[in-house]
């Protein structure tokens, strides 16, 4: 097994100054995949904060002048979604696709409205509205994939977003 202590020491702490790294990760229990010192997280008036998630040990969970962000499938403690009602692909993660539909319907401008485009096209799987602008209706099974079995509409898949250091997510671009 890998775990985010090594993944961090590998890919992050060696990203030198001026190098970029983005990581989309479609998995299980990815939140806090890199082991990133900031998490994103929305707080109960519907804004995104940044929580600090740096060890009480003082290591540097960061990078050697670089900078990494990361989206994520859902928190550590929650499962992701792989489906093929999505799209025509034989099975793809929500996350993905739903990264997909926020760059094809131009809500990729910067890192807040991907966010907030990626957990809508999570979160809007009720089994009435239509996913991705009119791609189609997302059936109650699509619902009951995403919310772990509830009929609800509630979802359990929550997109993340981590990175090394926080910034104003509606004023920083995104850009590969």
């Amino acid at each position: 097994m890998i775990v985010d202590d090594e993944i961090n020491a590998t890919l992050v702490r060696p990203l030198p100054s001026g190098a970029k790294l983005h990581a989309f990760i479609d998995a299980c229990h990815s939140g806090t995949m890199l082991d990133l010192p900031f998490l994103c997280r929305m707080d109960r008036q519907r804004r995104y904060i940044w929580e600090d998630h740096r060890p009480r040990s003082g290591t540097w969970k960061g990078a050697s002048g670089g900078e990494a962000i990361s989206f994520s499938s859902c928190d550590d403690n929650q499962t992701s979604a792989d489906t093929s009602v999505l799209s025509n692909i034989p099975s793809i993660g929500a996350l993905t696709y739903s990264f997909i539909q926020a760059l094809e319907l131009g809500h990729g401008t910067t890192y807040g409205r991907m966010l907030n485009s990626m957990r809508s096209t999570i979160c809007n799987t009720d089994g009435s509205s239509e996913l991705g602008g009119g791609d189609g209706v997302v059936t109650s099974l699509l619902t009951m994939l995403l919310t772990g079995g509830s009929r609800s509409g509630r979802f359990r898949q929550e997109p993340q977003l981590t990175a090394i250091l926080p910034f104003y997510i509606y004023a920083k671009p995104f850009s590969l």
